[in-house]
């Protein structure tokens, strides 16, 4: 099966839902959840996505040197905590 194009409303059941074009939302993954953050898969859920993004800031760090260490992501009452790196986030810390 092909990878889905979009995220729809949590209890979807379309024809593109069955047949693997579009992911519900109660039934989409962490890396799911992060292609549609990075904007590869659309957002057909009717639900506003509310974004964290927590930073750790060593001594003598600024933010702009910092690198994130948790992603949170809510859309109605489900919320997902993922790795920054599925967003793309570089693994290596700046100096």
């Amino acid at each position: 099966m092909s990878r889905p194009t979009a995220i729809d409303p949590p209890d979807c059941g379309c024809t593109e839902c069955i047949i693997g074009e579009y992911k519900p939302l109660a039934y989409a993954d962490d890396g799911q959840i992060a292609a549609l953050i990075r904007g590869e898969l659309r957002n057909n859920t009717g639900l506003t996505f509310t974004i964290h993004v927590t930073y750790e800031l060593e001594p003598g760090q600024s933010l702009p040197a910092a690198m994130p260490t948790e992603v949170t992501a809510r859309a109605g009452d489900r919320t997902w905590t993922f790795d920054p790196y599925l967003l793309g986030f570089r693994a290596e810390r700046r100096s």
